[in-house]
């Protein structure tokens, strides 16, 4: 199946015209909805481009600790949209690799604090960059400044939802 370019110009006007059509709410709330679907397909997609030495489950595991951390097994598990088994099972496979530390919870000895190590800052970083490693050779006739504003808008779109919900 042939998929519209996002510089077709006949693409950008028929989005125009439907925009047109469409009532505000519904214009905000379909426009949220195709967001959320392409940036979550393009996530997948930048990730096939990664190594298979950095598992997708890793790297979000570890990207939710280097936001969140410390964190109890309970809510990374909450955080990852889990059951509290597999999370302890990821984090028991990552404390193996030496890529988060677990620790007891000084405010609760019964509980678990688990946090990123220097080799799993590195080990994320690493993973990160294998995957703009990949994606550079498919984008090179993206314009950096069309990159750097699609970049700051989702960061100010996150910033403000975050800021506008308990996490």
């Amino acid at each position: 199946m042939n998929r519209p370019q996002l510089h077709d110009s006949t693409y950008i006007i028929s989005l125009c015209n439907i925009i047109r059509v469409l009532e505000p709410d519904a214009l905000s709330r379909d426009l949220l909805v195709e967001l959320v679907t392409t940036s979550s397909r393009f996530a997948r997609l930048a990730a096939r481009l990664g190594s298979d030495d950095h598992p997708r489950a890793w790297m979000r595991a570890l990207s939710l600790l280097e936001e969140y951390q410390p964190l109890r097994i309970s809510e990374f598990a909450r955080l990852d949209r889990c059951s509290q088994p597999s999370a302890t099972a990821l984090l028991g496979k990552l404390a193996e690799r030496g890529l988060v530390e677990r620790t007891t919870d000084p405010s609760d000895s019964r509980a678990v604090l688990v946090e990123m190590t220097d080799d799993g800052v590195e080990w994320l970083r690493a993973g990160r960059t294998y995957i703009g490693d990949g994606l550079l050779p498919y984008l090179s006739d993206f314009e950096p400044d069309q990159l750097k504003k699609l970049t700051a808008g989702l960061s100010e779109l996150r910033t403000m939802l975050k800021t506008s919900i308990s996490e």
